[in-house]
């Protein structure tokens, strides 16, 4: 059976997000850190272990990069969403958008994921809604994705010159016919001549 993690008192998890917004990445995300934030009971300990299952920190408490965009406050309600899809992956096998379902049934699909009993489905189910609440499901982390190249860039560079030359040729090309008219005084050799150019060749 699977087992999710929770935290006895969930109404600190978004707070404690905004307050390390503003304070400095620390080397280890550590329970000191945790009370130089303000954060003293012993219920808000609970975030570590969290953000650990999270992916935000590692099994020795050092940041990760989604611990960098849950700091930043244009992403992390993204990178909430994306690691809560990542975690509860087998609730979210059961429905998509179980985020969006009825509480009854939250904790229904918990109960039969997790085999645990109705005071452990109870705590997952408030700390899953608690990470809902502040994350952002309808839209993703964007990646970088390289543009398909232009077909006009798909030519290699040393076929445009040659492509252009055959244009210029092409577009100069003409025809230069000259005649040899013999010698003579009789006007209808001339005649006959300039009647069969006509007949034949000039268009």
């Amino acid at each position: 059976m699977t087992e999710f993690p929770y935290m006895i008192s969930n109404n600190k998890i978004s707070l404690i997000i905004d307050s390390l917004q503003s304070a400095a990445k620390p080397q280890k995300f550590t329970l000191e850190f945790l009370r130089n934030m303000g954060y003293n009971s012993t219920n808000d300990r609970g975030i570590v272990p969290l953000f650990k299952k999270l992916g935000f920190l590692t099994e020795d408490s050092v940041p990760t990069s989604y611990y960098d965009q849950l700091r930043d406050k244009t992403t992390y309600r993204k990178i909430i969403a994306a690691r809560i899809k990542d975690l509860y992956s087998e609730l979210f096998t059961i429905n998509m958008e179980i985020y969006k379902d009825s509480d009854e049934n939250i904790k229904g699909a918990i109960s039969r994921v997790t085999g645990g009993d109705e005071k452990s489905v109870g705590r997952v189910f408030s700390t899953f809604k608690a990470l809902c609440t502040i994350a952002d499901f309808e839209q993703t982390i964007e990646t970088d994705i390289p543009e398909t190249p232009s077909p006009m860039l798909t030519t290699p560079t040393s076929e445009i010159p040659i492509q252009k030359a055959a244009q210029k040729i092409e577009s100069a090309f003409h025809y230069n016919i000259q005649i040899h008219l013999p010698a003579t005084t009789d006007i209808s050799v001339y005649n006959a001549i300039f009647k069969s150019l006509k007949d034949n060749l000039i268009i």
